[in-house]
């Protein structure tokens, strides 16, 4: 498996798992309740994936 082919499917991975931790957040927000576990697994969902991509940019 190349470099590429990895991050792809790693990237494909973080997406879905951001997906609904966005969805859930939206939805906490929205009834007013506090949401600290979302927000976290959002802001590491999406440090994850910006490292991802950097990486892959940085590596091809």
């Amino acid at each position: 498996m190349s470099t590429q082919t990895l991050g792809i499917i790693i990237i494909a991975l973080l997406i879905l798992s951001f997906i609904p931790n966005a969805y859930m957040l939206y939805k906490a927000n929205k009834e007013g309740t506090p949401s600290t576990r979302f927000k976290l697994m959002v802001g590491v969902d999406a440090i994850l994936l910006v490292l991802v991509v950097a990486a892959l940019i940085l590596l091809t």
